[in-house]
């Protein structure tokens, strides 16, 4: 599995937007309509440029062939200590137990990026199971409810990560790391 830097480029573009229409993958989203290939184009266009996220492309080995899936890190502004995560595995890739290391790719990308990010929030529908049991499995734990979505939050720590991840309807737990 290879991670690079999403580019520019139709090919970049296209892949996004096919993937960002597949049905689970919108079911998935806070915003669940189709997205036209003229929004999604100035969209990728503007996201791409933006110094504030990190946009990356995932693929199962160089030849770049098949496309596993995106993962994207937006902050507010270069000072932040914070930056909100989202992914996504196109249809082909998904329940074949990659998700861990396609996750932790993404994670070892931000820091070499952005060093002063110590949190990452995700938020996750309930309905997305998937997603919530990836981050269950990769030591989140829940520590309060929210009404509509699930924050999920992983603070770096010198080499170790303090996780926290909110879900709505559940119990609470936490997780340091050593």
């Amino acid at each position: 599995m290879i991670i690079r830097n999403a580019k520019n480029k139709n090919k970049d573009c296209n892949l996004i937007y096919s993937l960002s229409n597949d049905p689970l993958v919108r079911s998935n989203s806070f915003n669940t309509k189709s997205i036209e290939y003229a929004d999604h184009y100035k969209w990728f266009e503007k996201t791409v440029m933006d110094k504030n996220t990190l946009f990356f492309l995932v693929f199962s080995d160089e030849s770049e062939e098949e496309f596993i899936g995106q993962i994207r890190f937006k902050r507010e502004c270069e000072n932040s200590n914070e930056c909100v995560i989202s992914l996504s595995i196109t249809e082909q890739f998904r329940g074949k137990h990659i998700a861990k290391e396609f996750l932790e790719l993404g994670i070892i990308e931000l820091q070499k990026n952005w060093k002063k990010i110590d949190t990452i929030i995700a938020e996750v529908k309930d309905e997305n199971i998937a997603s919530n049991k990836l981050f269950e499995k990769e030591g989140f734990k829940l520590v309060s409810r929210v009404n509509t979505y699930k924050l999920i939050t992983c603070s770096v720590y010198g080499g170790g990560y303090k996780c926290k991840v909110v879900f709505a309807n559940c119990t609470s737990f936490e997780r340091r790391a050593a």
